[in-house]
């Protein structure tokens, strides 16, 4: 059994091709989308986050009157 430990730790495992220039490309695209996102995201909330300008919310009428 050790005879088959000692070979097995001597493979080593082949390099990684490099990516492409379409695959950096593309990851770098998809980042940009994620991001994009992101920010919209934060655009569009930013009014309603805003706590200057948010008026008390109304009661409904059965509340107002007993």
């Amino acid at each position: 059994m050790t005879g088959q430990d000692d070979f097995l730790s001597d493979v080593t495992r082949p390099r990684r091709p490099r990516p492409g220039v379409g695959q950096l490309l593309g990851h770098a695209l998809l980042g940009l989308i994620v991001v994009s996102g992101l920010v919209g995201a934060l655009l569009l909330a930013r009014p309603a986050l805003d706590v200057e300008h948010q008026s008390p919310p109304e009661a409904p009428a059965a509340a107002t009157n007993p």
